[in-house]
């Protein structure tokens, strides 16, 4: 993966300079804002971390947990990586984000995506480092919708990661496609 490709990089192109706010971090779940220059929030990101198998993915765990962007993290310690997504769906926004959103609309889009980690150069395996979902705001579901595939069902494991952040009603049947 290279940098041009990363969810950051896409925000840095629209509004300039993206600074990481944490929210909650602990060893297993990180939530996190990706604030504009003017602290207006353009994505809300929960990841669960999964496995930490080698050394240098250590080393890349412990600075992202010190405040490193997840993907830039990676790249920068020139560790092989995937985002695969997994899909999309309609989310109803609480008040809380609409207002970090600087938005009156009610929903928005949530991107669920796993990130695969290549464990050394020999193996083919790959290593499911974390699962994410990042939230945008409803003015940039233009710009993302042609990630991924609308979901028809969503496991408990990912829906969990919106309920860490008070997200319970989704909507399966919009869909953006």
């Amino acid at each position: 993966m290279n940098y041009e490709d990363l969810h950051t990089s896409a925000l840095e192109k629209l509004f300039g300079s993206i600074d990481l706010r944490i929210i909650r971090q602990d060893e297993d779940i990180r939530i996190i804002q990706l604030n504009d220059k003017n602290e207006i929030s353009r994505t809300l990101g929960v990841v669960r971390f999964l496995n930490i198998e080698s050394k240098q993915l250590k080393i890349a765990h412990d600075k992202i947990l010190e405040g490193g962007l997840l993907g830039k993290t990676l790249l920068d310690l020139d560790i092989d990586f995937d985002k695969e997504f997994i899909g999309k769906l309609q989310v109803k926004l609480p008040d809380w984000l609409k207002k970090d959103f600087n938005t009156q609309q009610d929903t928005s889009l949530a991107f669920f995506s796993k990130i695969l980690v290549r464990t050394n150069s020999l193996s083919d395996r790959n290593l499911l480092y974390a699962e994410l979902v990042e939230i945008i705001p409803p003015e940039l579901t233009d710009v993302f919708v042609d990630k991924t595939k609308s979901l028809s069902k969503i496991d408990d494991n990912l829906l969990s990661l919106l309920k860490v952040v008070g997200i319970t009603e989704i909507n399966l049947r919009k869909n953006y496609d």
